[in-house]
């Protein structure tokens, strides 16, 4: 498993963390650390450390679906990571109970990080 800066895009291959990721908690392919946030993607997990973020918050998109008798709207969660004045990441999340349950966890996880919307 390679993990990559969301920074620079660096490769990273320490054991702090591969441990750190394996004791993580997943919401889907986001995975909440101790002391970073890991996103997999593919192959690789991408990760940024939370004093490194500026902001951590939840996007809600809402989309046009067609149904089998009418037409009708689904909203997608998604977790948006900004640093260094520029969006980072943007992850779809399982759904609107996960998405509240991580936000609430990495509420009470990191501290010095916004996590409203801009």
């Amino acid at each position: 498993m390679r993990f990559k800066d969301l920074k620079d895009g660096s490769l990273h291959n320490n054991k702090e963390l591969r441990e750190e990721y394996k004791g993580s908690r997943s919401y889907g392919v986001a995975v909440i650390g101790s002391e970073h946030l890991f996103v997999k993607k593919g192959l690789s997990v991408y990760f940024i450390a939370y004093k490194d973020a500026e902001r951590i918050f939840r996007r809600v998109r809402r989309v046009q679906a067609m149904m089998c008798c009418d037409n009708g709207e689904l909203e997608i969660e998604y977790l948006v990571v900004k640093a260094d004045g520029r969006e980072l990441i943007e992850v779809q999340l399982p759904g609107q109970k996960a998405a509240k349950m991580m936000m609430e966890e990495l509420k009470g996880t990191v501290s010095g990080v916004e996590f409203s919307a801009p």
